[in-house]
């Protein structure tokens, strides 16, 4: 199936956070999603996949040198895709591209172009949680990944 996609699409997704606000200024319920997902960290903390056979986990079965990657969503529309604390292999770079992204539908979903195009329902979005849900149907078969990211 597509799990390494979903796992690289997860990790993309990494980056999505939102910045604590100064202690004079109030927060309003009109911060866009694009205010809140731009220039901080996101850190995967959750990745599951449901089919009519039941849920995996797959985040349990991430190595923990994957676990810590995070992703930076840039107002450009860009992603930059950094690898952590713990690097899997200790020559790669400091950070990368990660593709690029745009929100859709009234705010409502997250498109990731990484090579594929992804798209996501954002399920929620607050200043330190994002919550993905992707919905792919393969061979008449409906699958869900869920992916929950934390500010870093």
């Amino acid at each position: 199936m597509k799990t390494i996609k979903l796992l690289a699409l997860g990790l993309a997704a990494s980056a999505l956070m939102f910045t604590a606000c100064k202690k004079d200024e109030k927060t309003t319920e009109t911060t866009s999603k694009s205010t809140l997902l731009t220039g901080k960290d996101w850190r995967m903390v959750g990745l599951t996949l449901t089919s009519p056979s039941g849920t995996v986990d797959i985040y349990a079965t991430m190595d923990a040198c994957d676990k810590d990657d995070l992703q930076e969503f840039l107002a450009a529309g860009t992603v930059v895709s950094k690898p952590g604390a713990t690097k899997c292999d200790p020559a790669e770079p400091d950070s990368s591209p990660g593709g690029n992204w745009a929100l859709l539908n009234n705010e409502s979903q997250l498109r990731v172009i990484d090579g594929d195009t992804t798209l996501m329902d954002i399920s929620e979005l607050t200043a330190t949680s994002l919550k993905l849900k992707i919905t792919e149907v393969d061979a008449g078969i409906t699958y869900y990944t869920n992916l929950t990211m934390t500010k870093n």
